[in-house]
This record gives C-alpha cells, structure tokens and sequence, in this order.
C-alpha cells in the first residue's frame, strides 16, 4: 500500500511539475531556467619571435618628397593605408641621387614637380636598376623613354570612366564598364612605345602599364583612382609587380554579418515565396531560409554576425515588455541555435530608424523619422537592450550595426550611455558621407573608444561594384566583410529580379569563387576580427629575400599567420603541406601564392625556370 502511494505522489508530483514547465513556456519565461551561456571566442595565439641576421635583400619603399609637401595628397593617404594592412612601410627621401640602388628599392612618385626636378636621378637611378612607381600622372616629355611613352596628346577632355583588365595581375576583379562615373579616371591621351605592357585600360586609353629601361622598370599609372580608397588593393598589387619578388602580409579573415536578424518578420504571404514554396513568410525562413544559410556556413567555415531589431515600427511605443512579447519566440530560437553556431548577436537598433537629429544628414530617399533628441535615442536603446538582457541574461551584446549604416554625433553619444557594454560599430568602408552614411577605416578610433569594423560589400548577388570592392579589399589585405538582410529577397531592387533558391545559389557562387582563391580564409564574428585586427596590428614582419629561399619570419606575429607572395622572375614555389605551413597557389596568377604558417620562422623554398 505504500509503494502505491508513492507511485501516485511521484505520478501527481511529476505531472504538476510539466504542468508549470508548459504554463512557464507559455509566458516566454523558461529560458531564465536554462540561461545562454557566453559562447568562447575564436583565441588568437602568438608564433614564437625569431631574431634573424639579416642575410639576403630587403624590400626598401621609398616616397619622393616630404611630409610636408605631401600633406595633403589623397594618393599617399591611401598609399599609407594600403601598405599599413598588407604590413608594410615606407620613407621619405628629397633627392634620388643619394639612393642605394637595388631591384628590391621602389621610389613611389605622388609629386609631378618633384618628378620634373629630379628628373636626371629618375633616368639614371631606373637604368641601373631601381624600380620607380608613378602613382599619379604627369607630362614631361623628357622623360617619355623611361616611361614607356612613344606621344602625348595633351588630357583627356573628359574623365575615363571604367576599368579593363588587359592582363590578369590581381584575382577577382571584374571588368567594369561604367555608365555611372564610379570609376573616374583624369588621364592623358598618349600612345605608348612597343615594348611597354598594358595591363589596365580605360575606355581604350591605357591606364597602368610596365617599362623596362636598362636594368630597371617602370609601373604607371595613368589616371587618378589610385586617388580613391577603394583602389587600395590595386595600389599593392600594382606595386607588388616590380621588384623580382614581393611578399605582403594578411588578415585573412571573413566576416559576414546578417543585418535586421532576429527580427519580428512580419507573417503571412509573400509573392516572392508563397507560390513557389506553398508556405507563409515566417515559416519560409524558419524551415527553409534559416538551413540554407546554415548549409552555407558549414560548406565554407562562415561564422554569422546577426544584427537584431526589437521592432519594425518608426515610433516608440514598446516598452521592454512588449518588446519581449512580440520577439520572444523568434529571438529565442533563431539567437539560441545562432549562438550554439559560435556565431555573435549584435544590435542593431530598437527601430531601424538611424540614430540622427533632424539637424544631422541622411538621405531622404529612406524615408526615416528624425529623432527628438539624445535623451529620446538613449531611452529607447535602452529598451531594446533590456529586451535582450532578459532573454539572454549571460551574453553581452558588444557589436552595433547601424541602421541603414548611418549614424551621427548624437547617436553615437546616445550609444555610448544607453548601451556601455558596446566596443565595436560596424557601418560602410566605401561611400561618401553626404546622406549620412557613417564611413569608417579598420581600427581603432581612441577618440570615440570604438573599434571599426566596416563592411565592404553586400548582396545576396553583388553587382559588378560590389564584386571589384571585396576583390581589392582582398587583395590588400585579406579582408572579406560582407553583409545581407534576411528580407533582400523580398525587395525588388536588392533581390536583383531573383527569387529563393536562385539568391541562395548566386550567393554561393561567389563564395566558392573567393575561398576558391583565398582557401586560408578564416570564419570569424566582429568581436573575433576585433582581437584579430588587434593582435595583427602589433605585429612586425620581417622578409629576407635571398638567392634561393624566402625566409619569414617577425614578431608578436599572430598564429597561423598568412602572407601572399609574388614570384616575378620566372620562378615558382612548390604547393601543398609541408613542415609547419602550407602553400597554395593562386589559380590563373603564374607566381602569386598564398602561404599560411605556424612557424615563427619559415623558409621558403624557391625553384627557378619553372612554370
């Protein structure tokens, strides 16, 4: 009689307790029952720091001019940058006559005066072998021969606009015929003698070319988008082709954020999906949208940054309660399964409403409501944080993606109050900042206490521009920031007149195409890039270029450190893995490898007159 009673107490007590557990769910609360944990970062080690007697040739990059003279020449802002991320440097020198002359001294010209008076050390220093780089145009005729130049018919009228790859010297890019003038070039109309190889074209003008004069050589460039920031990675790889090898560092990362994502997608039925699917919006994306993009992340290592909304409305009338009603179920099983991905939660905004005044720029085409004030921004970013702490009270947002990536003075104070746990704003690396777009560098601004980590291109389908913007942020230095909306495919200007699966195709394509190239290609989230971006930055690359082997090596270089090296005279590296590091070559790119090491010093075997 005993062991029956305990039976049915142990029965009722059972039964009670699931019933509570049911009735809990119902409320949205029994996830304080079992509370996200933080998820563990990706860490980023150090090679061991290898002191090396300097045997063989240093690359030696100098700038004809001063700081002073050169202050404020757009071409050399960008020339700085682009040397930067690929880890490198240079100085400044006056006068050519006093240059140690070698292949491996490059003397960048951004000056057309300077040019024209050092004219004679110009002759003298590439005919006994010096490399010089001519970043910016000039017409001085004296000088022709050593340019490649055969006639100069004055400049162009107009400015050239596009770009055509003659001969393939940087992966990816595309050919770009452009009717918009994204592409400008202010060039001269000349024709060119035999022997000088055109490798860029603009509307049929030759835009960067090679010459080679006694024992030295010449690049040109013939224009002025070496002037513009997203021409960066054309600017190292450019310069890369002069001296008998070139070796660069790399980020090698991959970022990928998924803007608006948890968000309250509406429901119901979508003639973009409904027809073609048999199902409504909000079970589109749970049970087909979400796994693809999750086979997506498999296929090539992608780690998601998801950027989250508490809701679509302009105003503020949610509080955090209803914030928490309305996004619950969503925000819990979308954020859950996205955290268990390794994958980071950011906000994005309570509204997709940028965080500007009426007084502070954006363009009107978004049609958004201006904000009152800092107090109003501050209140309802607030909100939207406190929605999150409740449903997920152990994991810190740290990350905020603009909306729109627009945000001003006033946002981002209003940021820094209402939401201090914030160290990393991710808006644009390319655009102007006349419509309010927030157009950020990599890197730290300790002026503000944030760290940038712009996106670079976005789509489901880039279009030509988008696809020449992360081919030259790759080529720099091995960055690929990309960004999408669950919603792209719902809008007919960024679905691009494709629909789902075609989007999810179109999007694969392009990724098989970059990892394809840059197989050493590191899924990371923005926080992760952040510690990346850091370590990599306080590193020191040293290259010793000697008769048959490349020896790398540094200090407080990061583990697996990546570089990409450029064999010019005919010579090859064998690919594949090896003691410690591993070689691949770049399909298409005679001589162009990337090669990712776990040694503090590697040496690189180099093998001549083969193909």
């Amino acid at each position: 009689m005993k062991d029956t009673n305990k039976v049915v107490w142990s029965v009722l007590f059972i039964t009670l307790l699931c019933l509570i557990i049911v009735q809990i769910s119902r409320i949205g609360e029994i996830h304080w029952l079992f509370p996200q944990q933080e998820i563990k970062m990706m860490k980023h080690g150090l090679l061991p720091t290898v002191l090396s007697d300097v045997e063989g040739d240093q690359l030696n990059i100098l700038v004809l001019g001063n700081e002073k003279s050169l202050k404020n020449n757009p071409s050399l802002r960008h020339l700085n940058k682009s040397l930067e991320l690929g880890k490198l440097s240079y100085s400044y020198i006056e006068t050519l006559d006093q240059v140690a002359i070698t292949p491996y001294t490059i003397v960048i010209i951004l000056d057309e005066k300077k040019a024209i008076a050092e004219e004679d050390n110009i002759r003298t220093f590439v005919n006994e072998g010096g490399r010089l780089f001519v970043g910016l145009r000039f017409f001085h005729p004296d000088l022709n021969d050593v340019m490649g130049i055969e006639e100069v018919n004055g400049y162009h009228q107009d400015d050239l606009n596009g770009i055509t790859f003659t001969k393939s010297f940087a992966p990816i890019y595309p050919d770009i015929e452009d009717q918009d003038g994204k592409i400008p070039n202010n060039s001269l109309d000349l024709t060119l003698q035999n022997d000088s190889e055109v490798y860029v074209k603009s509307q049929g003008t030759p835009i960067l070319w090679y010459h080679s004069y006694g024992k030295g050589k010449v690049a040109y460039w013939n224009g002025t988008m070496l002037q513009g920031k997203g021409a960066r990675g054309l600017l190292l790889q450019s310069l890369s082709l002069l001296p008998p090898r070139f070796v660069s560092g790399r980020l090698e990362m991959s970022v990928f954020f998924i803007d608006d994502f948890p968000a309250p997608f509406p429901d119901g039925d979508h003639e973009n999906i409904t027809p073609t699917f048999n199902t409504s919006v909000g079970s589109f994306f749970k049970n087909i949208w979400w796994p693809d993009m999750k086979d997506l992340q498999n296929k090539y290592r992608l780690k998601y940054t998801h950027a989250f909304i508490g809701t679509y409305r302009s105003d503020q009338r949610l509080n955090t309660e209803q914030l928490i009603k309305q996004n619950q179920a969503k925000f819990l099983f979308y954020g859950r399964d996205a955290l268990q991905n390794g994958d980071e939660l950011s906000l994005h905004g309570y509204n997709h409403q940028s965080l500007v005044t009426k007084n502070e720029p954006i363009a009107k085409d978004y049609g958004y409501i201006p904000w009152v004030n800092q107090e109003q921004m501050e209140n309802a970013t607030t909100q939207v944080m406190k929605m999150h702490e409740n449903l997920f009270p152990k994991y810190k947002i740290k990350t905020y993606v603009p909306p729109s990536n627009v945000i001003n003075t006033t946002g981002l104070k209003a940021l820094k109050r209402s939401a201090p746990s914030i160290n990393t704003i991710s808006s644009l690396y390319l655009g102007g900042t006349e419509q309010g777009s927030f157009i950020q560098e990599f890197g730290y601004d300790d002026n503000a206490g944030y760290f940038h980590l712009p996106r670079v291109s976005s789509g489901y389908a880039p279009d030509l521009y988008e696809r020449f913007s992360y081919a030259d942020a790759l080529a720099n230095a091995g960055i690929f920031s990309h960004f999408i909306h669950p919603d792209d495919l719902l809008d007919p200007y960024r679905n691009k007149g494709y629909r789902w699966p075609d989007l999810n195709v179109e999007l694969d394509r392009h990724l098989n195409k970059i990892y394809e190239t840059y197989p050493f290609l590191k899924g990371v989230t923005a926080q992760e890039a952040k510690k990346l971006y850091r370590a990599y930055s306080k590193s020191e690359m040293k290259i010793d270029y000697q008769e048959n082997k490349i020896i790398l090596y540094g200090k407080n270089l990061v583990s697996p450190s990546v570089f990409l090296i450029r064999l010019n005279d005919n010579e090859t590296l064998k690919t594949g893995a090896f003691d410690g590091y591993k070689v691949s070559g770049i399909k298409g790119f005679n001589g162009l490898y990337t090669i990712e090491t776990f040694k503090g010093k590697t040496i690189v075997p180099i093998k001549r007159g083969e193909s």
